[in-house]
């Protein structure tokens, strides 16, 4: 049965309170009255696409009812009741809305789940290929959304090159950071300026030491965490320095079949995150972040749907007395399996090296490095998860019309 086909109304009866759609590969619909009534796009109507509706909801009767109603193969017509305005519905657009069980299962997207096995071919880009195919740049985004990362080589390595790469993931997400956070400040990344990477006295931040980082989430003290994280290798390690990855949606899974009480537990306790940064910039108060949500945020369907996972910046915990234990107990438990070796991978990046992942799923860390004459530099960018997506729906809608609008994970936001 084609697609084509599949969209095709092969008759329609109407019931108490709405219509029963019967389509031609066998599927079954059902529509209410006030669901139709409501989600008329008529120019007199208004889109919620653009948000200028001239439709109130509290205008509509509670029970709306057809005065009659026509139908063929392509499209719904309906007269209404109560004032005799005119809705149209075409087939595509009600099978693709269609909210039966079923068909928001379908709807739903399903992350790919993986473990170490995947290092032997990790998802890859090439970075010409990307940015010249908008169906290349549609599957790159697609393989985030589907594994949570992919790697993209031959990217330019320049700093005042690095937003061609950023734009193709959406728009680029400002931070306390600024538009970027670049380690090795000391370098400029021109090809007359490649300083050296020195000990500092002061240490405020990770990206800026040569030891090894577990795998982790950045920035669990922010409300809105980072969605998408873009890394751009600008000058690699000639020793260490791998790029390590988790996938923490297959960790927490692990975690829900072994520790099921305890998965429960950390789903369910917030716990707090945050960050003091006391040199933000020269004239600026210091920046103090705390953020309280659960470790692992479940949505309705009790599918996993975003991590939060950094015990660096875990907060001193604020629970009722009883909880205290087992909620160590169970952060202990959940993190013997983030860093089980099964589960993490480990690759250099080179030079041009780019790697995109989802803050909200994939725990990222590095092995330890070497003091080195030139330095490691590597740009860290992010893009807000609804940006990615919106980008993503942009281009499914330009390169696969014929698709239904997926369900997508909000990650940490529920």
């Amino acid at each position: 049965m084609t697609e084509h086909v599949r969209k095709k109304i092969q008759e329609i009866s109407q019931g108490q309170d709405g219509f029963t759609v019967g389509w031609c590969d066998g599927g079954v619909s059902h529509f209410h009255f006030i669901w139709l009534r409501h989600q008329c796009e008529c120019g007199e109507c208004g889109s919620s696409l653009n948000g200028v509706r001239g439709l109130r909801l509290d205008l509509i009767p509670e029970r709306p009812k057809p005065r009659e109603y026509s139908f063929d193969p392509d499209r719904l017509r309906v007269s209404w009741e109560e004032d005799g305005h005119i809705s149209t519905y075409e087939a595509k657009w009600l099978r693709d809305h269609c909210y039966s069980a079923e068909a928001r299962a379908q709807r739903k997207h399903r992350p790919v789940l993986w473990d170490k096995r995947i290092a032997a071919d990790p998802p890859t880009f090439k970075f010409s290929e990307v940015e010249d195919s908008a169906s290349s740049r549609l599957q790159m985004l697609e393989t985030v959304c589907d594994y949570g990362f992919c790697k993209v080589e031959g990217a330019p390595g320049l700093a005042d090159e690095a937003g061609r790469l950023i734009q193709m993931v959406g728009a680029k997400r400002i931070t306390h950071y600024g538009d970027f956070e670049l380690s090795n400040k000391r370098m400029s990344n021109t090809s007359a300026d490649m300083a050296t990477l020195t000990d500092k006295k002061s240490i405020n931040n990770v990206g800026d030491i040569r030891q090894a980082l577990q795998p982790h989430c950045d920035e669990t003290y922010r409300t809105s965490t980072i969605g998408i994280t873009i890394f751009q290798v600008f000058e690699p390690s000639a020793e260490g320095g791998h790029s390590t990855l988790v996938d923490g949606f297959e960790a927490a899974r692990r975690f829900r079949e072994i520790y099921p009480e305890d998965f429960n537990r950390l789903a369910s306790t917030p716990l707090t995150g945050q960050r003091f940064d006391p040199k933000h910039a020269e004239g600026e108060l210091p920046r103090w972040y705390r953020c309280t949500l659960p470790m692992i945020r479940i949505d309705d369907d009790q599918d996993v749907c975003g991590i939060r996972v950094n015990e660096r910046q875990i907060a001193p915990i604020d629970l009722p007395h009883d909880q205290v234990v087992p909620t160590y107990q169970a952060i202990r438990n959940f993190l013997k399996i983030v860093y089980d070796p099964d589960l993490i991978i480990s690759f250099p990046l080179k030079k041009g090296d780019g790697l995109i992942f989802n803050n909200q799923r994939v725990l990222h860390g590095r092995t330890a490095f070497k003091l080195e004459e030139r330095g490691r530099q590597v740009l860290t960018n992010s893009v807000d998860l609804e940006d990615f997506y919106s980008n993503l729906r942009i281009l499914k809608g330009r390169l696969k019309p014929q698709e239904p609008i997926q369900a997508y994970s909000q990650g940490m936001v529920t």
